[in-house]
């Protein structure tokens, strides 16, 4: 995988002549190297980091910026509006207090998106990797399984996994795991069996290097640039099934904060002039996933350009 440095107006670049030694190749910071190229692109990036930055701080620090109890009750403090003195965003019908709500909520959509993101990636490149050098029958049942369970309604199945186990964050975290490790899969079972004709494998092998060490050390790290960017994307999917669950009774039980359960309390008063009890935590999962899926596409869009070599 290595590159040559070629000019732009010859076989060779320097201030000399025929054998003027290559010019040292530039390289850029590893923060320019993440984002994609270009200003659009590398600003949208950023601005999508900040804002997921900006989520994660808030939710680390709620204890401290909340100020109230998220499930405490104030009878004499209920459906007070957004700017009420001491409640900033507000308080619902029970007179829980809207911004502690807020960022304890964002604790558990992020820590669930990502916990579920992250099984279902590990889940999906393992069963991906190890198919794409197993023998060529369980590599076709493995890819056929997969294609047949991309075509179920997957909401529906992680539906009825959280409903028969019961609401709680590791329910949710298997349901959304056992339904989305099926392109991480096929994705990383594609990467493998490009990477395994290149020359490096070929050199590798012909050092009597095993075959554990070339997958572990060789095959697995170069087909991980584009998986990456799917598992960026599986962290929106995962924040918007959670909430999905959560909406319908079988995610994160019922008293706990979440930004799913908020929108379960607030659907029967968005014609009552309380809006702002439904906008809040809609307003935060939408942004939440338009931010994961920027920073998915940047990567995507990096690892294309340069040719899966990041």
């Amino acid at each position: 995988m290595d590159r040559q440095v070629i000019g732009a107006g010859g076989a060779e670049e320097g201030t000399g002549g025929a054998g003027a030694l290559p010019a040292p190749k530039r390289t850029a910071p590893w923060t320019a190297r993440l984002l994609p190229r270009g200003p659009g692109g590398r600003a949208g990036a950023v601005a999508a980091l900040g804002v997921l930055g900006a989520m994660a701080l808030a939710a680390l620090l709620a204890p401290v910026l909340a100020g109230h109890d998220p499930v405490a009750t104030d009878t004499a403090a209920t459906s007070l509006p957004p700017g009420s003195p001491g409640h900033p965003l507000g308080t619902d019908r029970l007179g829980r207090d809207l911004l502690a709500r807020m960022l304890y909520g964002a604790r558990y959509s992020l820590a669930v998106g990502v916990a579920a993101s992250a099984a279902a990636v590990l889940l999906g490149t393992a069963v991906g990797a190890l198919a794409a050098v197993a023998p060529r029958w369980l590599d076709a049942a493995v890819a056929r399984t997969a294609d047949a369970l991309l075509a179920l309604p997957m909401i529906l199945v992680a539906l009825t996994l959280a409903a028969v186990a019961g609401p709680s964050p590791a329910t949710v975290v298997a349901a959304i795991a056992a339904t989305g490790w099926m392109p991480v899969a096929l994705i990383a079972r594609a990467e493998v069996k490009a990477v395994r004709g290149r020359p490096f494998v070929r050199a590798a092998r012909s050092l009597g290097l095993t075959r554990t060490r070339i997958f572990l050390r060789h095959l697995v790290p170069n087909a991980l640039p584009p998986i990456a960017a799917v598992a960026a994307f599986e962290v929106g999917h995962a924040v918007l099934t959670e909430s999905t669950l959560s909406f319908l009774g079988v995610g994160i039980p019922p008293n706990t904060p979440s930004w799913g359960n908020m929108l379960t309390d607030a659907r029967a008063l968005l014609l009552t002039g309380q809006w702002y009890t439904v906008a809040l935590p809609a307003g935060a999962i939408v942004l939440l996933i338009i931010a994961v899926n920027a920073v998915a596409t940047g990567l995507e869009r990096r690892g294309a350009g340069e040719g899966r070599a990041w």
